[in-house]
C-alpha cells in the first residue's frame, strides 16, 4: 500500500496548480497577479484532501471538479472571460495529468490516483525538470502559432472614450510587444493626431525600450476597444491606448490580442 506524506501532497498540489494558472495565464494572454494565483493554487491543493474520501460516484466527482475549476480560475483571473480560462485551465490540466501519468509510468514514480485527485512523490529535480519542458513545449507551440500568423491582414481598431468615438487602419504587428508595467495590460500604439478630441483625463507616462531607440508614451484606459476583421469578425479587447506618432497613421497592435 502507498504511504501518503499530507506535507507532501499539499505542497506539491500547491505548485502544480500555480503552475496550471501560469500556462493558463499564458495561453490566454491574461496577466497573473502572484497573490491571486497562490490563493487560487491553495485552493487547489486544499481540495486534494479529497484523495482520503471514500470513492465518489463519477457525475458527483466530475461536477466537483467542474466546481473546483471555476472556484480556481475565478480566484486567480476574476470574472472577466471566466469560462475561457476555465476551458484553458481544463484542457492544460488535462495534457498535464497525462504527461504526469505517463512519468510516472515511465520512472516508476510512487503515485497515486483517487477521486480525481493525484498524488506523486516526485523529487525535486524531476519537478524543475518537468516544469522547464512544459514551458518549452508550450513556447514551441506558441512560437508556430506566431511565425504562421497572418499579420498583414486588413483591421479596424474602433477606440470609444466618453462620448467621442475614433476609427483607425489596424496593422497587426509582433514586434509590439509593449505592455504596461502597472496594470499589466498591452498597448496599442496610435497615432496622437487622430486622438487629439479625446484629452483622456487620466493618463501615465510609460518608458518604452526598443531596438530603434527609447523613449516613453502617454497611455490610457479608454472606455472601449473594438478591433473588426475585413470579414466581419469583430472582437472587444482589454488593452491601453499609446499615443504615438505613427508615419502610417496606422494602429499598431500585438496580433495575440485577437486570438483565442
Amino acid at each position: 500500500m502507498q504511504i501518503i506524506y499530507l506535507d507532501v501532497l499539499l505542497i506539491f498540489n500547491l505548485y502544480m496548480n500555480y503552475l496550471l494558472l501560469s500556462l493558463t495565464a499564458r495561453i490566454t494572454h491574461i496577466r497573473l497577479v502572484f497573490w491571486r494565483g497562490l490563493f487560487g493554487a491553495g485552493i487547489g491543493s486544499l481540495a486534494s484532501l479529497c484523495l482520503f474520501l471514500p470513492e465518489l460516484p463519477f457525475l458527483l466527482s466530475g461536477m466537483m471538479k467542474t466546481i473546483l475549476a471555476v472556484l480556481i480560475c475565478l480566484s486567480a483571473f476574476g470574472r472577466k472571460r471566466l469560462f475561457r480560462n476555465c476551458l484553458a485551465f481544463f484542457g492544460i490540466s488535462f495534457l498535464v495529468s497525462g504527461a504526469l501519468y505517463a512519468l510516472s509510468v515511465c520512472t516508476q514514480i510512487p503515485a497515486v490516483q483517487h477521486n480525481g485527485c493525484f498524488y506523486f512523490d516526485i523529487s525535486l529535480s524531476y519537478l524543475i525538470g518537468f516544469t522547464v519542458t512544459a514551458y518549452f513545449l508550450l513556447s514551441v507551440i506558441q512560437f508556430l502559432y506566431d511565425r504562421n500568423q497572418i499579420s498583414d491582414q486588413a483591421y479596424q481598431i474602433t477606440v470609444r472614450y466618453r462620448k467621442h468615438s475614433v476609427s483607425l487602419e489596424g496593422l497587426a504587428d509582433t514586434g509590439n510587444s509593449l505592455t504596461d508595467f502597472y496594470t499589466g495590460k498591452p498597448v496599442i500604439i496610435c497615432d496622437g493626431s487622430l486622438l487629439s478630441e479625446m484629452q483622456p483625463e487620466h493618463s501615465h507616462i510609460l518608458p518604452y525600450l526598443t531596438i530603434a531607440g527609447s523613449g516613453t508614451l502617454e497611455v490610457f484606459q479608454p472606455d472601449e476597444i473594438m478591433i473588426s476583421h475585413a470579414y466581419g469578425t469583430v472582437k472587444t479587447v482589454d488593452a491601453l491606448i499609446g499615443i504615438g506618432s505613427q508615419e502610417n497613421g496606422k494602429a499598431i497592435f500585438n496580433p495575440k490580442l485577437i486570438r483565442f
